[in-house]
């Protein structure tokens, strides 16, 4: 249902410029699973917090209830709404004013900004205070986003990096809600508020990125270059770690990522033995849910 907007989500991870569609069939199917069972442990949080009687109306809290225990991803969902709102209060003032420098007086950008998205429910969750302490802690996983679309749109002419910017920009947000909303709640039995369709349509988009990265990580590893130690002293040796095509061959061309590729990154990201209590697991037993790719 969503398998165009997946493909174009996943060239602008870095795939191909025309990912294969059974490739972006398998992450359809892992996104819906995924959101599937965020929107029932949401549900299981409304209850909770309705306490009286059941709840079928899930809010934003409910979801960002989820995250408490991962820091940089709440935190890098928490950004994305207040860049978002700020997006909204500027394109507010164009349409009010009709003069689009006033939109660059400070006065006017201060009057736009707000507090921080959900401000209140975090302080509530935030027992340590880590949660919406100003740190300067690095996001790695979107440091190295940013780095490997760098290193694409380098080798990229007029024509491909305007394809690929318009692929980066793609959500399940925005046109597509309605479309997204459907999707996941085909039975609608439950009420999601538009926050938590926001939210909710982010974490659809960080689970495609992550399954990306994933894979590409499967894909380095198959790649590596194995050779004695002989071998490895002469001159025409080609390190694995640092021979990298896309700065020495003009020519590179991505190659797609296959389903093999992204099934094996789905195994080794769901193996209960890769777990930090994996060695003490059986190998028989399975866990009642997959592990949360954005959560």
């Amino acid at each position: 249902m969503v398998c165009i907007e997946i493909r174009q989500m996943m060239h602008g991870f870095g795939d191909s410029s025309e990912p294969l569609f059974e490739s972006a069939k398998i992450i359809e199917d892992v996104v819906l699973q995924q959101m599937k069972i965020i929107v029932r442990r949401a549900c299981e949080i409304a209850d909770r917090r309705a306490s009286s009687k059941k709840s079928n109306i899930i809010n934003g809290e409910d979801i960002l209830f989820l995250l408490r225990k991962d820091k940089i991803r709440l935190q890098r969902i928490v950004k994305y709404l207040e860049l978002k709102e700020l997006g909204c209060s500027v394109q507010k003032l164009m349409t009010a004013n009709d003069v689009p420098q006033n939109v660059t007086d400070p006065e006017q950008l201060d009057g736009a900004k707000k507090k921080v998205p959900f401000q209140s429910f975090l302080e509530q969750i935030d027992n340590t205070g880590e949660l919406l302490e100003n740190s300067s802690s690095v996001d790695d996983v979107k440091r190295r986003r940013c780095i490997r679309a760098d290193i694409a749109s380098k080798s990229m002419d007029e024509v491909h990096y305007m394809k690929f910017s318009k692929a980066r920009r793609v959500s399940f947000a925005n046109k597509n809600r309605h479309k997204f909303s459907d999707w996941i709640c085909a039975d609608g039995d439950v009420t999601v508020s538009k926050q938590a369709y926001t939210i909710l349509s982010y974490l659809a988009y960080e689970t495609v990125a992550q399954i990306v990265d994933l894979a590409f990580l499967v894909r380095q590893d198959q790649s590596k270059m194995h050779g004695d130690a002989i071998d490895r002293q002469r001159l025409n040796y080609i390190n694995p770690f640092t021979f990298k095509p896309r700065y020495h061959s003009k020519n590179f061309v991505m190659k797609p990522l296959t389903p093999s590729e992204i099934t094996e990154a789905l195994r080794r990201y769901w193996s209960p033995q890769l777990d930090m209590t994996g060695p003490f697991n059986r190998w028989s037993m399975r866990r009642p849910h997959l592990k949360l790719l954005s959560c």
